[in-house]
């Protein structure tokens, strides 16, 4: 008996230090997991910042974290270990016009592409089934590459739940329409494709599905929070919602609105699972205000000071405070890495030492995020490739993986332009890379208008090694003759020309070479207004030395910079009799420097001088003064403001010009364009032999997605008449 009672007694008390160790440790536990949710929503996630420095002045932990769009990047970016104040910070410095393109600086871009930038409106890539619309206005490569420097601490880390905080994003399928849940793989990937508005951003392939923005079907995502073990949910809703048809009027309206509807069903249900929802003021902002930041970022503030009562309430109600420790990363751009191994990704058509001599990256070498930036400018400017990123991937030794895309090989682009001389004109252009051989890229160019013009191009690009360009020619423009500022005959200048030079390119921006061309004029008389037959026909072996320099940050409008072009050209008329009958030399000088103030005000001194030596010189080689326009078609113009095109015919020209260039606000200029210049038949003329002429003109121009749009008064001293001048769209 006595026995049975012990017994008992060690089993209740066995089970009362059972009971208790349990009561302890569900005390040790019971603190609730808090899940953060953060919707997309373009600029307007940018409210998301101003939530999160509030969550951080309250101490109010945070376990797990999902997103869709910007609310993704906000949320990986916290979830990493950045903090409020640090992706603030971020946010507040990024040049957005540049980052939500593909545009990178001009300094990267080879010197023969820089003029082809600034010509066309739109490009198409030319598909097995014909020219195609692309996948998407923008391909990511600014954002991508921000995305691999800022989370380069992660390159490593693939499993995003095993983040400081554990984190997944959300991406639609565009195959099925199905939620994709990201939630390991490169951070970088998936957070592009998590942001990957359709018809505005080209989807991204993770693990054979292509993929677009989340919120087309969870804009909102609590239920993965739930999933992961949220116990209370925090969630941040700065979307829009559906709008009536009256507020419709735009094509962003449009796509937000079917966004807003296809995700709606799917938003209810996760609008009744947050236990705190935060909806900020962001009333009158659109999903592309990304120069709105600061404000945005305030609303988030303003609404969670609102709301600071219930917040403080859910942490006092539970004891709640910050456990975690954060990581914050603390690599910058100067930060120094080894590289003991470089790995290449994606090639197909472009040779792997093409890629290394655009990235200038080498093995068993120190180098920083600022040099791997550049180097991947380089390469992308090349333009063989549509998507370069990299990962660095190591703890004290990197490996180096550069991943490519490699550009569609055949592009269609089109450019459209309109002014007082040349009229209405259409550009057709078709460029091949690498068919023929590697480096190499033949441009086809058709320009449809009143002066017609053909151009074939085929260029080997071998950098700083000799490279060499073939070109043939074919212009057909209306010219005039002037006497006493009267237009006294017109004609029909037509021109061949076979062209072969070999040249060199240093540093993207400077190239130097020499070559000859065959050129074949025919001038004709289109109305006869004199006894006199002005018609002409004959051709022309010429040789050339030439060199090229363009720094400047903008092909229009640039406010730092200097461009130079020279050209020394020896004319025969049989390629090897310099001093015979029609023989001669032409000099050509062309520099701008442009030198800004300030953000408003720019300074941009030019010179123009072209120099004829020579007996019986052929009135197709002489120099014509006079004109605004930057096309110099056939290698005779002296650009004058104030003068109509090619008024002055003369053998010598210099003119010295400086605009003063203001911007009154974003892309709209006010352009005072003073300049003087002289005309001079003889070079051995004395300067007070010259015909010197003073000129002046005024220009308001909107710098619009498809071109400068000018209008520019004018008048000179030799002509004082006012005269108008517009411009429309991109030269060519």
């Amino acid at each position: 008996m006595l026995k049975t009672q012990l017994s008992l007694l060690i089993i209740l008390l066995s089970l009362n230090l059972n009971a208790q160790s349990k009561k302890d440790s569900l005390q040790e536990n019971s603190r609730p997991k808090i899940g953060l949710v953060l919707s997309g929503g373009g600029a307007k996630g940018f409210a998301h910042i101003g939530v999160l420095k509030v969550l951080e002045k309250l101490n109010m932990p945070i376990d797990y974290i999902s997103g869709t769009s910007m609310g993704s990047i906000i949320g990986a970016f916290y979830a990493m270990g950045y903090s409020a104040s640090e992706i603030e910070e971020l946010v507040l410095n990024q040049n957005w016009e540049e980052l939500l393109t593909d545009e990178i600086s001009r300094k990267y871009i080879n010197v023969k592409y820089k003029q082809a930038l600034d010509r066309y409106v739109i490009s198409f890539p030319i598909k097995p089934k014909g020219i195609q619309l692309p996948a998407g206005i923008v391909k990511g490569q600014n954002i991508i590459n921000l995305f691999d420097r800022q989370t380069i601490e992660y390159h490593d880390k693939t499993d995003f739940r095993k983040f400081p905080i554990p984190f997944v994003c959300v991406a639609t399928d565009l195959e099925t329409g199905d939620a994709v849940v990201l939630d390991k793989g490169n951070i970088s990937e998936a957070l592009r494709a998590s942001m990957a508005i359709p018809t505005i951003f080209t989807p991204v392939e993770i693990d054979g599905k292509l993929l677009a923005d989340g919120g087309m079907v969870n804009n909102f995502p609590v239920e993965e929070v739930v999933k992961m073990g949220a116990d209370i949910v925090i969630g941040v809703d700065v979307q829009t919602g559906p709008r009536s048809k009256d507020e419709l009027n735009s094509i962003e309206d449009i796509i937000n609105q079917t966004i807003s509807l296809m995700a709606k069903k799917e938003f209810v249900k996760n609008r009744k699972l947050c236990d705190i929802y935060i909806k900020p003021n962001i009333k009158g902002y659109k999903v592309a205000d990304f120069q709105d930041a600061d404000s945005l970022i305030k609303r988030g503030e303003q609404i969670s000071q609102k709301q600071i009562t219930e917040l403080k309430q859910l942490i006092s109600k539970y004891q709640l405070t910050k456990t975690q420790n954060q990581n914050y990363p603390h690599t910058c751009d100067t930060t120094k890495f080894f590289i003991k191994d470089l790995v290449i990704n994606g090639l197909d058509h472009v040779k792997e030492s093409t890629l290394l001599g655009k990235l200038n990256i080498e093995k068993k070498t120190w180098t920083n995020l600022k040099n791997i930036k550049k180097s991947i400018d380089r390469a992308y400017g090349s333009k063989y490739f549509d998507k370069i990123d990299f990962q660095l991937n190591g703890t004290e030794e990197k490996t180096l993986v550069i991943n490519v895309i490699e550009r569609n090989s055949k592009q269609f682009n089109v450019g459209i332009h309109y002014d007082n001389d040349n009229k209405a004109a259409v550009l057709l252009n078709t460029t091949f890379q690498n068919k023929i051989q590697d480096g190499s890229s033949l441009s086809l160019d058709l320009k449809l208008s009143e002066n017609p013009r053909f151009t074939a191009i085929y260029d080997v690009d071998n950098g700083i090694k000799p490279s060499y360009q073939l070109k043939f020619d074919i212009n057909d423009s209306d010219v005039f003759d002037y006497e006493d500022n009267n237009k006294i005959g017109s004609y029909d200048l037509r021109q061949l020309k076979l062209d072969a030079n070999i040249h060199s390119t240093f540093r993207e921006s400077y190239s130097v070479g020499f070559g000859g061309k065959i050129e074949f004029y025919k001038l004709s008389e289109n109305i006869e207004s004199s006894d006199v037959n002005e018609d002409f026909e004959d051709h022309y072996f010429t040789y050339y030395a030439f060199i090229k320099i363009d720094s400047h940050d903008k092909g229009y409008y640039p406010k730092k910079g200097f461009s130079l072009h020279g050209e020394y050209k020896l004319i025969t008329k049989n390629g090897i009799d310099f001093n015979g009958d029609k023989s001669g030399v032409v000099a050509y000088l062309k520099v701008k420097k442009a030198i800004a103030y300030n953000d408003k005000l720019t300074l941009y001194p030019q010179f123009f001088g072209r120099a004829v030596w020579g007996s019986n010189i052929p009135k197709v080689f002489k120099t014509y003064t006079g004109g605004q326009d930057l096309t110099n078609y056939f290698d005779i113009q002296v650009p004058f403001v104030g003068l109509r095109r090619m008024e002055i015919a003369s053998t010598n020209s210099f003119v010295f010009r400086t605009d003063i260039q203001y911007e009154l606000f974003r892309n709209n200029y006010l352009i005072l364009k003073p300049n003087i210049g002289t005309v001079i038949d003889d070079i051995d003329d004395t300067l007070s032999d010259a015909h010197w002429i003073k000129g002046i003109g005024l220009t308001y121009s909107y710098n619009s997605l498809i071109g400068p749009m000018e209008i520019t008064l004018s008048l000179s001293s030799f002509d004082t008449k006012l005269r108008s001048f517009i411009n429309l769209g991109y030269w060519f």
